[in-house]
């Protein structure tokens, strides 16, 4: 993973934007919701959607905290670096889950529903813990 530089390219300063991050949590209410009615026979289309909503979230508290990246790993970077209530663990995972991503989205990867299973729980509490962090900076 890239360590966070916000002189990268890739990193752009912004004026915060909170209403961005309220748009951005009511599109992971309706992913939520989309991900809630799939069985386990469509494993990578949810872990696919699990990612992506921690991508809005990351990308939400960036939004506020006044920054915008391209980059991915930037993102998990920029959220290991000024969000150390989050555990390497956490941080670890979400990592792991945005290589997923790209190996579905770049080569076709399938995920065993074993490993969604595995990992259900654990990815369901960075969720929520994102979107608390999001609400409090809200408030």
């Amino acid at each position: 993973m890239l360590e966070w530089d916000e002189y990268s390219e890739k990193v752009t300063k912004i004026s915060p934007d909170r209403e961005k991050a309220r748009s951005l949590l009511q599109l992971v209410e309706l992913r939520e919701k989309d991900l809630a009615i799939k069985s386990k026979e469509f494993a990578t289309l949810i872990l696919e959607g699990y990612y992506e909503i921690i991508k809005e979230l990351i990308t939400a508290i960036m939004g506020i905290d006044g920054y915008k990246t391209v980059s991915h790993e930037l993102l998990v970077s920029y959220l290991a670096e000024f969000y150390r209530d989050f555990s390497s663990a956490e941080v670890q995972l979400i990592d792991q889950l945005r290589k997923l991503r790209n190996d579905i989205d770049y080569r076709g990867v399938m995920i065993s529903p074993d490993y969604v299973t595995r990992n259900k729980e654990f990815i369901l509490q960075i969720i929520s813990k994102l979107k608390l962090t999001v609400n409090k900076k809200l408030s």
